[in-house]
């Protein structure tokens, strides 16, 4: 625990963004010598928002082992908590850093075309299926699976896109949200040992 007496309490606050040089400690853990904050974006004070910010963290620490950075990761989670810092709807953001940490992983859901057969998807709703890892046509799906929403596909592909500036733009209503989150949530949890913790709390609090 930080003792309050710390000077350098008031850099390290939760999800912020900070230059820290570090110091070989005893055994396993390093001693924090100094510590800047970047100019940048600020979270704190809303409960969702630095809910969001945790599956945020949580995710970007379980995909790299300690000591052994996954290149990519570090940037996209400093975009990603910029996004949310300025965000109305903080499920945008964490959404949009689902999607791209899914396709640094090589996890990416297959959008345009069948996963099975490899034929293009017509447009209109498609069952999608985490274990094969993308969207299957209506000869490949089994007919007790959901659609998905054409309008869920098309942003899904938009984010896939990388095109974040036009995504900002996009008008996303609370079912559509939680269409899209249905899709990224379910591929991610396919390829993880284990459901995290923070997407569980996110989850809680909507109910």
């Amino acid at each position: 625990m930080r003792r309050p007496e710390s000077k350098l309490g008031p850099s390290l606050e939760l999800y912020g963004h900070v230059d820290v040089l570090l110091a070989k400690g005893r055994g396993e853990l390093d001693v924090v010598a100094q510590v800047q904050r970047v100019p940048g974006y600020r979270i704190e004070g809303d409960v969702v928002r630095m809910a969001h910010a945790a599956l945020i963290a949580e995710l970007a620490e379980r995909v790299c082992e300690d000591r052994h950075p996954v290149e990519g990761v570090y940037e996209l989670a400093v975009t990603a908590m910029d996004e949310l810092a300025r965000e109305t709807d903080p499920r945008r953001a964490s959404a949009w850093f689902l999607m791209s940490a899914l396709d640094l992983l090589g996890y990416a859901p297959q959008l345009m075309a069948c996963v099975s057969c490899e034929r293009p998807l017509a447009a209109k709703p498609a069952a999608f299926s985490a274990e094969a890892g993308g969207f299957l046509c209506d000869r490949c799906a089994l007919p007790s699976m959901d659609l998905v929403p054409l309008a869920t596909i098309k942003v899904l592909r938009l984010m896939a896109s990388g095109d974040l500036e036009t995504y900002r733009r996009v008008k996303l209503d609370g079912a559509l949200m939680a269409s899209i989150e249905g899709v990224l949530q379910s591929q991610l949890e396919h390829h993880l040992d284990r459901r995290l913790k923070s997407l569980a709390f996110l989850h809680e609090m909507r109910m």
